[in-house]
Order: structure tokens, then sequence, then C-alpha cells
């Protein structure tokens, strides 16, 4: 059998003129797209899996659904979450076969568009996990799941004689400053549920003041969730958040690289569903029975897949952190928007502040009401402007705009100027506030010294 994998294609400026926005996003891949898939089409003897992996850690799962089905072709076809939306919106969802990823957004979509088969109830997920199973259980099927934490660099550590962490918020301490890296909700469907497993958990606004402060901690932002272990374990960086998928395949290469779990992000499972346009297709259902088997099942962890078994239990407890899949896609777009805005496009900025309060506190160590005044600074730096109510509103707002295809064009346009108007005010916002904090800053020498 001859696996062939479809190349990416760098859509970074296509999406920077209306970047999240989900029906725009839908209308601006088509010509790429096209020229790929055209390579790609679902014949009678073939099998084309759309998926968000990369492609190492697939290999496995085709080499043996090639020893038992030695006649099928399979394709491959790599895409970042939306833009599989994008793909499975149009006519080339019939080219497509079996959608395979970790992106609950992906599959939620998917399944409200009608566009994913009903499942056999044999295929359900054990008690314990569905409450980490975000989409429809009958839509999707689970065939294993990560956790997520801390991946780093113990030679790198030393070097720098960095204390070892122990959860993401130790990456809030300015010793880490510089030495870290993470992927962000736009580029990475895991960094997206890291993100709102921490809103979640510690709430909205104690929630961004822990990634605004971790932010201004970042050596660099890695374009996918995979780059940052490999940051990690070539020594470029010394710390990253990430699931255990990618840490555990260069933990066992590497003696200096090491892994461990926290508890604050959500337990995340990893979804193959079949395309409802081929329901009868054999090598999709076949592929997933394959997913699901003893031998796939039993070696899941071992190999560059490295997943756990759903009926491995052995990270699973009550304390990982839980989401709401209503509450997370309503605001999937604006969270995205709003950690481009406050952390990744002002990065310099807000490295360049977190810098100044930390060395004014050394200038001021014996200077009581000067540090009062740099710890109200501090707080100020790391507020999100903007309420969840707030954004509740906006998603509301665009509710009420029709999508219907006769108003289209008109419907989009709207919603892009409200999108324009909402990102031009949170980064005005937001520049004030560091243009505020480094004037306070130079004026601290006006503070008596008692």
């Amino acid at each position: 059998m001859n696996a062939q994998f479809l190349g990416f294609y760098d859509l970074k400026a296509v999406f920077r003129s209306c970047t999240l926005l989900r029906w725009c996003k839908w209308m601006v891949l088509l010509g790429s797209i096209a020229a790929a898939i055209n390579t790609a089409y679902a014949k009678e003897n073939e099998l084309v899996i759309l998926t968000t992996f990369s492609r190492e850690p697939l290999l496995p799962l085709i080499e043996e659904f090639s020893k038992q089905y030695q006649g099928v072709d399979v394709q491959v076809v790599h895409r970042r979450a939306q833009s599989s939306i994008q793909l499975l919106n149009k006519s080339y969802i019939q080219n497509i076969d079996v959608v395979l990823s970790s992106s609950p957004f992906l599959m939620q979509h998917l399944a409200n568009s009608n566009k994913l088969a009903t499942l056999p109830v044999h295929l359900q997920p054990p008690e314990w996990l569905k409450p980490y199973m975000l989409p429809p259980t009958d839509k999707v099927v689970t065939i294993g799941y990560s956790g997520a934490g801390l991946v780093w660099n113990r030679d790198y550590l030393s070097l720098h004689h960095l204390p070892t962490p122990t959860s993401f918020t130790d990456l809030a301490n300015f010793i880490y400053f510089d030495h870290i890296t993470m992927s962000t909700p736009t580029r990475s469907g895991t960094t997206q549920l890291m993100v709102e497993s921490i809103l979640a958990k510690y709430g909205w606004q104690q929630g961004w003041r822990i990634l605004l402060n971790v932010g201004a901690n970042l050596g660099t932002i890695s374009s996918r969730s995979f780059g940052v272990s490999d940051y990690v374990a070539k020594g470029q960086f010394g710390i990253g958040p990430t699931i255990d998928s990618y840490a555990s395949i260069l933990e066992r290469k590497f003696e200096h690289v090491q892994f461990r779990y926290d508890e604050s992000f959500t337990l995340m499972p990893t979804y193959v569903a079949q395309v409802s346009l081929r329901e009868n297709d054999q090598y999709a259902k076949a592929f997933i029975d394959l997913l699901m088997s003893k031998s796939v099942q039993t070696n899941m962890d071992s190999n560059d897949f490295s997943k756990h078994a759903i009926n491995d239990k052995s990270l699973f407890n009550e304390a990982y952190t839980q989401l709401s899949m209503a509450s997370i896609t309503h605001r999937e777009e604006l969270v995205n928007l709003l950690f481009e805005i406050a952390i990744t496009k002002r990065l310099p900025q807000l490295k360049d502040t977190w810098l100044a309060i930390n060395h004014a506190k050394t200038k001021y160590a014996h200077n009581e009401p000067a540090l009062k005044l740099i710890e109200n600074i501090e707080t100020r730096v790391f507020s999100l402007p903007v309420t969840e109510t707030e954004l509740a509103v906006v998603y509301q707002s665009w509710q009420k705009i029709s999508v219907d295809e006769a108003q289209y064009e008109t419907h989009s346009a709207a919603i892009s100027m409200q999108v324009a108007e909402l990102t031009h005010r949170w980064k005005m916002q937001l520049t004030l506030t560091l243009e505020e904090a480094l004037s306070d800053l130079k004026n601290l020498d006006r503070v008596d010294t008692p």
C-alpha cells in the first residue's frame, strides 16, 4: 500500500485579514485546497483521512492498516482545524472518508453541520471519560486521550540555575523570563484547550492574569504545538506547556527531556469520525475498527502516536479541569482574538514592561511606598480590559445576523466591521495600559523614601 501525505500550505497571510471569523475562514482557502485535494479523491480502493495531526504520529496506524488492507491506497490530508472546517464545508467533503483530530471545535462543527455519520453504540467511551468528551458521543469515537503539562530540559535548567516548575502558574515567576516557549490558541487546538482550562479553573479575570503573566515571560511563540517540545529538547528554551504525546516521544529518546502533568489542564480525547457522505465506505469502517482493536489500543502509548488507550484509567482523577462545550464554542474566535491582541501581537512591548517592573522592584526594594505603586502597576499590566459578559454580548449580536447565502456578503461584511472595531478598541486599551505603566515607573523617583 502506498500512503501519501499531502503537505501543509502557509495560510498565515490569508487569515491575517479575517482571523477569527468562522464564516470568513470558510470562504478563503478553496484555491489552495483544490490543488491539494485533486489528488486525493476517495476512489473505490482508497481511504482518505483528514487530520490535524502531524505526519510522524500517524505512521504506526497507517502501517498497521497497510498490513491488513494491502490493496488500499491511503491518502492523508493534513490541515489545521479551521482549514479542515473549510474543506469539509464545501463539495470537497465527497473526497474525505475519515476525520482524525483532538480538536473538539472541529468535531463539534462537523456534527452540528450534519457532516458526520452516526456510529455504533458499541464504540461508546467508558463513563469516566465522557465528561471530557466535548462533541456528541454518537457522532465521534474516542480512540484515546492525552493529558497536558510542562516539558523541560533538565540540562538547560541546571545551566541557568532554574528550579523545576511544578505547574503552569509557576511560569508566571520572573525567574523564568525569556526561558519559556508555547504555542497560541489560533495555531494549536491543544493550546486552545489549555487556555480555556486556565480560564475555567481560575475564573476569567484571574485566568487572564496568569496567561498574560506567563506570556510576558515567553522567549518565543511556537508556530505549532509540537514545536514546543522540539524547542525544549534542542535546548533553545527551557520549558513549555504541551500535551504528553509530543513530550513522551522525546522523553523516550533523550534523558535530558522531562515532563510533568498539570491537573489545571483538561484531559484531551482524540476523536475519529466518519463523514456522512461516505457512510457505507468499508475502509472507513475498517480503519475505525482498527483504531479500537486490542492490538492498537494495547500499544497506543508505546509508539509515536503516544496516546492513553480509552480503557487506561491510570492518568484519570477528578482533579483535572472539565470544560463546557457550550461555553467555549460560543467564544472560540473571540478568546483566540484576545490572546493574539493581548499577548502574541504585543509580545515585545509586554516583555519590556515586565522587565521594567522587575528592575524597579530591585531598585526600590527598600522603598515601601514605591513597592506598593509597583504592585499596582503590575496588577494593571496583567489585567484584561474585557469582561466575560462583554464577550457574551458580542456573540449574541453575531447570532442575530442571519447567515443565509443570499445575504452572505452583506452579513459577513457587517461582522468583519464589528471585529475590526473590537480589535482596534482592545488594542488601544492594551497599548494605553503599557504606556501608562512605563510612564508611572519612570516617575517612581518622585516617591519619598521613608
